[in-house]
């Protein structure tokens, strides 16, 4: 494979997570879980521990969480940088990605409310990139 298809599948790639953060952040929950693979392996680490489920029932959590949101007038936003590419192949690429989320309640300033690091690998299925593996790890305790 030349360098140009790694750079270009890369730049799908991260259109993939900025699709995974403005899909969230805009309560957007059923074109978010378009971003994953059928079946996609989801963790969250979170004070030592390892917490994982299936994509249904991590859906219906995101939906109560959203919920909440709403009736409390709380705006979260993402921000993803340093992505870093650990591994790529043809048709899967493995990487982490930092992350910081901002609160905004009632219209008024944001406030840094959660950081840490996804884990991911990015799978080509019939031609799109999809998230096969998702893995969070929280900074914050008590999260």
């Amino acid at each position: 494979m030349t360098d140009g298809r790694f750079a270009a599948d890369r730049l799908a790639i991260i259109n993939l997570l900025g699709a995974y953060a403005h899909t969230y952040d805009e309560n957007r929950l059923d074109e978010f879980r378009a971003l994953f693979t059928e079946s996609p392996e989801l963790v969250l680490w979170h004070e030592g521990r390892e917490m994982s489920s299936d994509v249904d029932t991590v859906m219906g959590l995101l939906q109560a969480r959203k919920a909440a949101f709403q009736a409390e007038n709380n705006q979260r936003r993402h921000a993803l940088n340093s992505i870093w590419f650990t591994g790529q192949t043809g048709t899967e690429a493995t990487g982490l990605c930092y992350f910081q989320v901002f609160a905004i309640r009632d219209g008024g300033p944001p406030s840094p409310e959660i950081t840490g690091c996804y884990e991911f690998t990015a799978v080509e299925v019939e031609g799109a990139w999809r998230f096969g593996r998702w893995v969070v790890r929280v900074d914050q305790t008590g999260q």
